[in-house]
């Protein structure tokens, strides 16, 4: 079985085959700050675009093809968000041989292209044309640099730079929404999607200046990833079956946030400030809640816990925040304390998926894994998603939304008692 994270040729790699380090404690920090620092620049500039346009893009497609109607809101924002989750699945064996810094880098640039020409784009199918060019340079560029990292250290660093990923992240999803809704009040559609394709050319320049070239996915002489042979995988290789398992059910109800919750935020409260607010403070939690979380499952997976173990956590407490909304959710000060459990939970759960993906054992491309991880989190959270959205309303239709809570809440605890109770061999 390759090692992922094979020390010596990162150094190689990331310093040109240079000798004399000094100590090793020095060479490990050294390290990992060579990683962390281009990837965490890579998400904080690209995810501040993709949360500048993400809220406001339904708008957005109205007023670009007023004509287009609902039909085709709904399929430029289901081409959009297939081709972020999903379209590195289909150039996976070209990804393999790829440098992974050129392809980080021209991913990003892709999405810099697809939003630049979002404005002036020739009618819907120049629309959705742009949205895909976009959503498959955002798939691209988060695929590569998850392999970056994997490919470069070992599992409780991984499982460090995911976590700061996710901080970095979670800063942009709350600056985001802000500068997008104020251009968006002054006309400055154009502008804003200049700014947001100038953020990721942004992050194309840091990668390009910071990853350092010839590191390859197919270092080590393993086969090509599967493409389509990846769902016999999940049902054959125990292993995988029970990361991908547990994946889906932390994605189903994680998917609920922007579906179900948002619903349920509109319902209780009509004022535009407190609805803001409540989404916010679940990115500032995350940013809050993340160090003190990584640390702890720093030490732990240092001791030998699995991966798995934290997803379990991160599900078991999405399961409690929807107990807490089904109980406490029809006021607004419920709302919020149901988010702040489910901000926790998010910081258990989203960082550990990569993590629990990278050490699955075997001889799999590291590509291969990061597909895995794909297939499991895009069924997972489709499925959220439309249930969060047609299942909730026909509950809240007939007075049953603390029903749908308490069944969510339910599904969190029975998939958490399925996997303890049915434990896999962990390599």
């Amino acid at each position: 079985m390759r090692t992922h994270g094979d020390a010596a040729r990162f150094v190689r790699a990331a310093s040109g085959a240079r000798s004399g380090w000094g100590p090793v404690v020095t060479g490990v920090v050294a390290r990992r700050a060579r990683v962390t620092v281009p990837v965490v620049l890579d998400y904080l500039l690209s995810h501040l675009g993709f949360f500048a346009v993400l809220p406001v893009l339904p708008v957005l497609l109205e007023r670009f093809e007023p004509a287009g109607g609902a039909v085709f809101v709904g399929v430029a924002l289901f081409a959009f968000n297939f081709a972020v989750r999903g379209a590195s699945l289909f150039v996976s064996s070209l990804l393999h041989r790829a440098d992974v810094r050129v392809a980080m880098a021209f991913g990003l640039l892709m999405a810099a292209a697809g939003f630049a020409v979002l404005p002036v784009a020739p009618g819907a199918a120049g629309i959705v044309a742009a949205l895909l060019l976009a959503g498959t340079g955002i798939s691209t560029n988060g695929l590569m640099a998850r392999v970056y990292v994997a490919l470069s250290l070992e599992t409780v660093a991984r499982n460090t730079v995911f976590s700061t990923v996710q901080i970095a992240v979670n800063v942009s999803a709350a600056l985001g929404p802000v500068v997008a809704n104020l251009m968006l009040d002054n006309a400055l559609d154009t502008l804003l999607l200049l700014a947001v394709a100038g953020m990721y050319v942004l992050a194309a320049a840091a990668v390009l200046v910071l990853v350092p070239g010839g590191v390859r996915p197919d270092d080590g002489d393993v086969r090509p990833p599967l493409r389509w042979g990846l769902l016999r995988a999940v049902v054959a290789d125990p292993h995988v079956r029970r990361v991908s398992l547990i994946t889906a059910a932390g994605g189903f109800l994680y998917a609920q946030f922007f579906s179900a919750v948002a619903l349920q935020v509109a319902q209780v409260t009509d004022d535009p400030a407190w609805r803001a607010g409540i989404f916010t403070a679940n990115a500032v939690l995350v940013v809050a809640l993340q160090v003190p979380v990584t640390a702890y499952c720093a030490r732990r997976l240092g001791a030998g816990t699995p991966p798995t173990v934290f997803l379990l956590v991160g599900v078991g407490i999405f399961a409690a925040a929807f107990a807490l909304m089904g109980i406490t959710g029809a006021v607004v000060a419920g709302v919020l304390g149901a988010v702040a459990v489910f901000s926790l939970a998010e910081t258990f759960f989203t960082p550990m998926v990569n993590t629990a993906f990278s050490v699955i054992p075997g001889d799999r491309p590291v590509v291969e894994l990061f597909n895995l991880r794909q297939v499991a989190a895009t069924a997972g959270e489709s499925v959220g998603a439309f249930t969060g959205g047609a299942l909730f309303l026909t509950a809240a239709a007939h007075g049953a939304r603390p029903l749908y809570w308490g069944a969510l809440a339910v599904f969190g605890v029975l998939a958490v008692l399925f996997h303890l109770f049915t434990p896999a061999q962990e390599g």
